[in-house]
């Protein structure tokens, strides 16, 4: 899994005026808790960027006075307007505690539905998920290969080892659905069977009143 170093310093004001030279100096405060004990620090704004923009789950290494720790996002705050970062919260992780964290779901294979005309919609992009740091994946892959017209892949079809969901085990995640124009293709020979065997019918009508 990739992981992205902070190199923090260890605040020593903890006023508003301080946070606001430090943020005026391209800098974000930074809270780290979860473990033994709870670190207030700051680092450079730049250092965050292959952290939180992106859609992929990383990893931190938060370095402070000499001391590493592995740890998770948990929180980011931006202003309302100009979007910048104000303030960034991390999880440390501890090797016997489970933590929640959201990664990203990703489909591989084409559908046997979608050579026949379906169309394959991912219902869900991420999944919040409850594990053990040993256990936690980048993402979570679901083959779909398999899947036919109108067939739904759900949460409970999905098997990691050492994970939890915390989404109900009935929703979905995918679906080959089925074009408006497939089924058109579909119910029209239904529609003209019937048109077929009443032709024939009225057609002997004539001969019967010739008897």
């Amino acid at each position: 899994m990739q992981t992205v170093v902070i190199n923090g310093t260890p605040r020593t004001e903890l006023g508003k005026k301080a946070t606001r030279a430090l943020r005026k100096a391209g800098n974000v405060p930074c809270n780290l808790y979860g473990g033994t004990e709870s670190i207030n620090f700051y680092a450079p704004e730049a250092s965050f960027r292959k952290l939180i923009y992106t859609p992929e789950f990383r990893l931190a290494e938060v370095q402070v006075d000499g001391k590493t720790f592995k740890a998770i996002l948990k929180d980011a705050q931006y202003d309302p307007i100009s979007e910048k970062l104000l303030h960034v919260d991390f999880q440390e992780l501890v090797d016997t505690v489970k933590v929640k964290v959201s990664v990203p779901l990703i489909l591989t294979g084409t559908p046997k539905g979608v050579a026949t005309g379906g169309k394959l919609e991912q219902v869900l992009r991420r999944l919040t998920i409850l594990a053990l740091p040993k256990d936690l994946p980048n993402a979570i892959e679901v083959d779909v290969a398999e899947m036919d017209l109108g067939d739904i892949k759900r949460i409970r079809d999905i098997n990691v080892p050492g994970i939890s969901f915390l989404l109900s085990e009935s929703n979905p995640i995918a679906r080959v659905i089925v074009p408006r124009a497939v089924k058109e293709e579909e119910a029209a020979p239904a529609a003209a069977a019937p048109a077929a065997a009443a032709a024939p019918a009225a057609a002997a009508k004539p001969e019967e009143k010739k008897k």
